[in-house]
């Protein structure tokens, strides 16, 4: 017999005793990391393409645009372009406010919220008709995701969150308590806000002017913060230099004004949005609305374990119990869409849902 002959029957021969030897059997956690890898290798997206379908980037990216554009012409004010100025000052006046907060009176305004404009609305004799139809449209259709993706306060503590994983989340009971002050907040403001209303058809809101003082137009102004940051704080005079430091005295009122927006920022890195959770009376006004929006959030329930995993209530910076609701629908006033659940579930169970 030649040599090849001979190699191709030891083969032959070795093949077969693989073949009768006992397959050795696969313990359960090595073979969930089979599936694992099964599951990450099938949904692998490619590197460039990856970084325009990721979702936490994506809303990075629109969060800091807004922030520009709710204050657009601010840059043509700079560098004195006033036909430029002119322009964007007509402009504004044809777009539709938007469910989040931003004061239309800010100098280099774009976009106004809908609550700070139907306060002003209010207080000045007019019944917001259209500010109102526009909000529960937009509302209605994809629910409070404007909180998520435009507000810019709800930018600031988003990314003031990312200063440490380390968060705090208060109990069940201790949450839904906190919750109830905003929608507090939100009667008083309206209450204040309607009263002006009846005065002014009336013609006797001066005295009541002269009462209310700073809460007279806007009640939620002097502690909303983007009041305080794009109106407030352009037309007051810095220090430039040390020379200058004594402008600080004058500021009154306004510097408790600018440590309360320090202290909004700086207890988001241990409590993500939690203005927007416990003080926002917008927010629960928006809630109200868009609770059974449209478009929001449900989960697949052939996926979805939610006896062994909560990842989707531990990313939430609402501090929604995602678990509690049906797969069909989230129902929560709270839901902003910021899709933070989505972006950070195992299993792919958090989908987008429609009607």
């Amino acid at each position: 017999m030649s040599e090849e002959g001979e190699r191709s029957e030891e083969k032959a021969d070795e093949a077969d005793s693989e073949e009768t030897k006992p397959k050795k059997k696969e313990s359960a956690p090595e073979k969930e990391k089979k599936k694992d890898k099964k599951r990450k290798v099938k949904g692998r997206i490619p590197y460039p393409l990856s970084l325009l379908v990721n979702i936490r980037m994506l809303r990075r990216l629109v969060q800091i645009f807004f922030i520009f554009a709710i204050n657009a012409y601010i840059f043509t004010a700079w560098f004195g372009l006033e036909q430029v100025t002119i322009f964007w000052e007509q402009f504004r006046n044809l777009l539709p406010t938007l469910p989040i907060i931003a004061p239309l009176e800010a100098p280099f305004a774009m976009i106004a919220g809908s609550f700070d404009t139907m306060q002003r609305e209010f207080t000045a004799g007019i019944f917001p008709f259209f500010t109102l139809g526009a909000m529960i449209i937009i509302l209605a259709i994809v629910g409070r995701a404007a909180c998520g993706w435009v507000c810019p306060i709800g930018t600031f503590q988003d990314f003031a969150s990312l200063l440490t994983r380390e968060k705090i989340r208060p109990a069940p009971n201790t949450e839904e308590e906190l919750r109830r002050v905003k929608g507090y907040l939100f009667i008083i403001v309206m209450f204040l806000a309607v009263w002006m209303f009846v005065s002014v058809l009336q013609n006797s809101a001066e005295n009541l002017i002269n009462t209310l003082g700073l809460f007279a137009y806007a009640a939620f102004d002097p502690i909303n913060p983007a009041y305080i940051i794009f109106k407030l704080a352009p037309e007051q005079a810095w220090p430039t230099s040390i020379e200058t430091l004594w402008l600080i005295s004058t500021w009154g009122i306004f510097l408790a004004q600018i440590g309360f927006v320090a202290l909004v920022v700086i207890v988001s890195i241990w409590f993500p949005r939690w203005f927007c959770r416990w003080l926002c009376p917008a927010g629960w006004l928006y809630g109200v609305i868009a609770r059974d929006s449209l478009i929001g959030i449900g989960r697949n329930p052939a996926k979805c374990t939610p006896k062994e995993c909560n990842t989707c209530e531990v990313v939430c910076p609402m501090n929604i119990r995602i678990r509690r609701f049906p797969y069909q629908h989230v129902h929560s006033p709270d839901c902003i869409m910021c899709l933070e659940c989505l972006s950070h579930c195992p299993n792919g169970a958090i989908e987008i849902k429609f009607g």
